[in-house]
């Protein structure tokens, strides 16, 4: 596993979402053998108020034999004025195929998916056709992509830039966490939510202690994959949760798939590697743009001082004051900072339009945004592929940092 396939060896493949929550009605399933946490009756037979919910996730001995299995929520509780009982199925679409989700699932694995998905059901004694599984809604869904990044260039230095940006000025909701000794960047919201992080420290992390893990919380504790023998590979991850069908619904809308109201969105409707790539590029190039706010802190003092150009003294001053407030603590820091103060607000929409010298971290961005439009799948080569086979045609983390970015057309990869 020292290389990994190019997009000649795994046939174009295109990535397509990681996690997805199924909601089954009792009528789509049925349970052969109680294996929840706490009596299927009690569950099947509560008329009280509010709701009666069991669980089923991985056991002790699943993790021991590395065997990966969905969580399942077993739920009877109000709905439309009466009682409703139904199944919700948390599943890791790389880890049920795979056994981790460094590798990625593409349009051509939805049959042999939903066909384990189905045998790992019955294993844990749900009962359930390969239609209804197909034909599922979707009641939560997660975008993701992992990139890997040209030599020299560290996930960390991507990460730690990417938590300075000022991402929630639209919604009074959103709020930006910096996680796990910096290897995540999060911005949350109400009903959806985008992380960037180190997946490679994140894997590393969920080993040595899976709570303070980055990967959904549903399927934070298994990752069947040796990290070791990836070396030094700088992977990003960029995900997009929306939690539940309502905001799929809005999200899917604003990058053109339209449902209309009243039409369920299915498990087959979302499996589709057009909305993931769609997805992930709409909001990475709101990072893009964004990140306008923290290019120039690549350049220096004397650099700032001359790009001003004819600007008072003063207020070159108060822009160098303000690049290095921003540089320490970030421009959300920045913006709660100074309020409604007309000046300052002045000085940050100056930030914003300033062309720097130094583009390196612009065209760094810019090449995740151009990874994300061509959205080729990641594929771990087998234990019997050889270095040798793959030397020719493995992915741009072989290539140098310095041929990658120099002769990159900034602008243009991310905006187009």
């Amino acid at each position: 596993m020292t290389a990994l396939l190019s997009c000649n060896e795994a046939q174009c493949r295109k990535a397509i979402c990681d996690t997805v929550r199924l909601r089954l009605r009792q009528s789509d399933f049925e349970i052969v053998e109680d294996k929840f946490d706490s009596p299927v009756s009690k569950v099947l037979g509560y008329f009280g108020r509010g709701t009666s919910t069991t669980y089923q996730g991985m056991s002790a001995e699943d993790k021991r034999l590395n065997r990966y299995k969905p969580r399942l929520w077993l739920i009877n509780g109000q709905q439309h004025g009466g009682r409703s009982i139904y199944l919700h199925i948390d599943v890791s679409l790389p880890k049920l195929l795979y056994g981790n989700n460094l590798q990625e699932v593409c349009d051509q694995d939805f049959k042999p998916l939903v066909l384990k998905l189905r045998e790992v059901l019955l294993e844990m004694g749900i009962k359930v056709s390969h239609r209804v599984l197909a034909n599922a809604p979707i009641v939560r869904y997660h975008s993701c992509k992992n990139v890997i990044l040209p030599k020299g260039v560290a996930t960390q230095y991507v990460v730690s830039n990417v938590a300075k940006i000022n991402f929630g000025a639209r919604s009074g909701t959103g709020h930006t966490d910096y996680l796990n000794g910096g290897h995540c960047a999060r911005f949350h919201y109400n009903d959806y939510e985008i992380a960037v992080y180190d997946k490679i420290a994140d894997i590393k992390q969920m080993q040595f202690s899976p709570k303070r893990s980055v990967d959904e919380e549903s399927h934070r504790d298994f990752q069947n994959i040796d990290v070791e023998k990836l070396g030094n590979l700088q992977v990003l991850r960029l995900e997009i949760r929306l939690n539940n069908s309502k905001v799929l619904r809005r999200k899917l809308a604003k990058v053109g798939f339209l449902f209309e109201e009243g039409n369920t969105i299915t498990f087959r409707d979302v499996f589709n590697s057009e909305i993931a790539r769609k997805l992930n590029v709409h909001y990475w190039k709101q990072i893009y743009i964004a990140g306008r706010q923290i290019y120039f802190l690549q350049d220096s003092s004397e650099s700032m001082l001359l790009n001003l150009g004819d600007a008072k003294l003063l207020k070159k001053l108060e822009f160098i004051g303000m690049a290095k407030v921003i540089d320490d603590c970030g421009a959300p820091y920045v913006k709660r900072l100074i309020g409604k103060n007309v000046t300052a607000l002045k000085l940050f929409s100056l930030v914003k339009h300033y062309e720097p010298d130094n583009k390196t971290l612009m065209k760094i961005f810019a090449y995740i945004g151009k990874q994300l439009v061509a959205n080729d799948a990641i594929v771990l080569p087998t234990e019997t592929s050889t270095p040798q086979e793959h030397s020719e045609d493995s992915l741009i983390a072989q290539d140098s940092a310095q041929n990658v970015l120099e002769n990159m057309k900034t602008e243009n990869n991310i905006r187009n």
